[in-house]
């Protein structure tokens, strides 16, 4: 969740000092090169974290730790890594040289982090955060939170009794003293509680953030406010194994740990959040030996890291800042005779470490860490199918923006805003209208309802109902888009809401039909009543051809196929005499759109009647054959066009003159059309109905003819045979086929000389 590229500095608390130690990328998972000096800090005596490598056996790792005088002591929760017990003051040096040998992974101290409390400035405040700041009461109108949401609150424990507590709370562990009851001995952990999930609307004490998530307390830090890694990572294994969705970490300490930075990436990865304070040093004094320290687990790659503001909106002035900030919530600030900055929470009904008893006010970064857990609650109980990273994004682009537009070190992305966040996560579904397309053609509009809280809209569209292969037809923040050029077809079309990458449910669906739309005739200009006129229409998009009707009567009762194809024209020729009309169809494979206007020209009379065709015989197939027809009285001549198409789209004249027949020869394979009209000086005579032919075509292998000599073949390519030749030759005939003792060979063929005559064997053979 962390940007990526960022550049950390490695700290440590050592005796009241920060020093630095090498810079690292953020994420790194080996051990950083620290000096012993800069290691020489907060963290327990006598004791290691020990990860070896994963192909170690036991008896190597036990061999280990007798070759550097270590004692195994345990294994943390749920984690590879060994808690060792080695000499007092060897610790630094024997990691050194652990993390140099090939067999360890990694070596580290039980390092030492403290609850983030407040700085030494009196801690008090009320509840204004939720009344001025957060506008909680709308958001809980939206959801007070699900029981079925776990906070664990890895801290000091809690006060198991408190009556805004006690119904709250699930099974935990005391990490400090290794047993099943988290009890509160310094007040810090219960605070927090409090904050993120107290017992909401039962006339008793305060509201937490999630009225209704409940509370999961493991103990890590004592009774001063203090813990060792070792338990830390233990917690985080335990928290995210044991259904905790998020993990408040209200503490830290200046020390990076491979293994605490493992620990969180594996509870991301399990499905929870992992949320921690910034740090409360913003600048050095009053507890802080120097300002604005690195703070972990808040910069650990996969942590959201929360800094705290004021009653005014503005940082508080103990809040840390820096690159890795991501979120700011109110953790109160506290002035001199002034405690209404602070944050009112509860505290334990008994006395503890920070002597407040019931209810107090406290203020730091570790106040504000909790009020963004007890919103992450909220939003997984309206919205359980999200992931970390996903209600993570919920918050931060909600977030009220301040400081400087857009992110920054101080606020991160802003500070949570309860309302917005719910309101982006509780979608509504938009309401889709009915489609408005009387045409049935490609050009509408969809459209859908306004839902409150939206940031945008996803549109869908798919060519089934089961929306089996979605394609999203549109996506931003208007309520209605165009849609143009659609294909034919039925079209189902579904929307939904998205703000903050939360979605709602997808709206009612509805649908549309775009049919092929059919073109536009022109006019047909023909002042003349001339027998030759052109019709055209227009293009139509996405067709593959169109379909050109032609009748006697307007009513279309017998029409007939004029065209067929591809071209927006077609040229009448030798129409007979009368008035016509045509209308047009568009074209897609099997579909056709209706019909087109209708359009009408006259045709004067011919004097000439049309002649007609006889039938066409060509018994064979081959490409000889004779095209004959009637005499028409009063004609001087006859023209014959012929054409592989059956609408003449090409004609070519192949004969004109005054026979009545044309013998057509070597046609190639194909159907072949024909029409016939008379000519006569006073004007031409319509076409005759048109006839067809079929010419077979061949596919022929190589032939080869073997001859004798004394038989002569003739004529060849090469000559004729000479009698008495002897020796095999070959031949090729003549580009014309021909007979050869009522033997058919086609051209190509191949002739071979035999040398001498074999008796009773005929003279050629194929």
């Amino acid at each position: 969740m962390k940007k990526m590229g960022r550049v950390i500095l490695w700290v440590v608390l050592m005796t009241g000092l920060w020093l630095p130690g090498g810079a690292v990328a953020r994420g790194q998972q080996a051990e950083p090169a620290l000096t012993q000096s800069a290691l020489a800090g907060d963290f327990v005596p006598g004791r290691l974290l020990v990860k070896f490598k994963e192909n170690m056996v036991t008896a190597t790792t036990a061999k280990v730790l007798t070759e550097y005088g270590m004692t195994y002591v345990s294994h943390l929760y749920a984690s590879p890594v060994q808690l060792l017990q080695v000499p007092v003051g060897q610790e630094l040096a024997l990691m050194k040289q652990l993390n140099a040998d090939p067999r360890v992974d990694y070596a580290e101290p039980d390092y030492i982090y403290r609850a983030f409390g407040a700085p030494n400035d009196p801690q008090y405040s009320n509840q204004w955060a939720h009344t001025e700041r957060l506008q909680s009461a709308a958001a809980w109108d939206i959801t007070t939170g699900s029981d079925a949401v776990i906070i664990a609150v890895i801290d000091t424990g809690i006060d198991e009794m408190h009556p805004d507590l006690k119904e709250k709370i699930v099974a935990g562990y005391d990490f400090v003293e290794g047993d099943t009851t988290p009890h509160d001995l310094n007040g810090h952990g219960t605070h927090v509680a409090g904050i993120a999930a107290a017992l909401t609307n039962n006339g008793v004490g305060v509201a937490g953030m999630s009225w209704n998530a409940r509370i999961m307390p493991l103990r890590v830090l004592d009774a001063s406010g203090s813990g060792t890694n070792s338990n830390i990572v233990s917690a985080i294994n335990w928290a995210s194994t044991h259904g905790a969705k998020v993990l408040n970490l209200s503490l830290g300490g200046p020390s990076y740990s491979v293994s605490m930075q493992n620990a969180v990436t594996a509870a991301t990865n399990a499905g929870s959040l992992v949320i921690a304070a910034m740090g409360n040093c913003r600048t050095a004094g009053n507890g802080c030996s120097e300002a604005n320290p690195t703070s972990y687990p808040a910069a650990y790659n996969n942590v959201m890291a929360v800094a705290a503001t004021n009653r005014s909106d503005g940082y508080a002035y103990y809040s840390q800042y820096g690159a890795h900030c991501d979120i700011a919530a109110p953790g109160g600030a506290i002035y001199t005779n002034d405690i209404t900055g602070g944050i009112y929470s509860t505290m334990p009904t008994y006395n503890v470490t920070l002597t407040i008893k019931d209810y107090g006010y406290l203020q730091g970064t570790s106040m504000a860490t909790p009020y963004v857990s007890g919103l992450a609650a909220l939003i997984w109980s309206a919205a359980p199918g999200l992931t970390p990273a996903q209600v993570q994004q919920v918050i931060q682009n909600t977030a009220v923006d301040l400081g400087p537009a857009g992110w920054d070190q101080n606020y991160g992305y802003g500070r949570i805003a309860p309302l917005a966040a719910l309101q982006s996560v509780v979608l509504s579904a938009p309401t889709l209208s009915a489609i408005s397309n009387p045409e049935n053609d490609g050009a509408y509009s969809v459209s859908w309802s306004a839902v409150s809280g939206a940031t945008g809209y996803t549109l869908q569209e798919d060519d089934n109902a089961g929306f089996s292969s979605p394609a999203t037809r549109y996506s931003g923040a208007a309520t209605q888009t165009a849609i143009s050029g659609q294909a034919v077809g039925t079209w189902y079309y579904r929307v939904r809401a998205t703000a903050g990458g939360v979605q709602s449910d997808w709206s009612n669906v509805v649908s549309t039909q775009v049919s092929l739309q059919p073109p536009v005739l022109a006019t047909i200009t023909n002042p003349t009543q001339a027998d030759t006129y052109l019709v055209n229409w227009s293009d139509v998009a996405g067709v593959t051809g169109y379909k050109l009707q032609e009748d006697d009567n307007a009513s279309f009762s017998s029409p007939a196929t004029r065209y067929s194809g591809a071209t927006s024209q077609y040229q009448v020729t030798g129409q007979p005499g009368g008035t016509w009309y045509y209308r047009v169809f568009s074209l897609a494979g099997e579909l056709q759109s209706g019909s087109s206007n209708a359009v009408s020209t006259t045709v004067a009379a011919s004097s000439l009647s049309a002649p007609t065709l006889n039938a066409i015989s060509n018994p064979d197939g081959d490409g000889a054959y004779a095209v004959s027809w009637s005499a028409v009285t009063g004609a001087t001549a006859y023209r014959l066009e012929e054409s592989a198409s059956l609408y003449f789209e090409q004609p070519k004249m192949v004969y004109e003159g005054t026979l009545q027949q044309y013998n057509a020869v070597d046609m190639p394979g194909g159907t072949w059309y024909y029409r016939v009209r008379a000519l006569a000086a006073g004007g031409n005579s319509p076409w005759s109905a048109s006839c067809s032919v079929n010419v077979t075509s061949y596919v022929f292998l190589p032939l080869v003819l073997r001859s004798y000599a004394e038989m002569p073949l003739s004529p060849l390519v090469n000559g004729d045979f000479e009698a008495g030749r002897t020796g095999w030759k070959e031949y090729s005939l003549l580009p014309s086929s021909f007979f050869i003792d009522d033997v058919a060979f086609q051209a190509g063929a191949t002739v071979t000389e035999k040398p001498a005559p074999l008796e009773g064997i005929p003279a050629f053979r194929q």
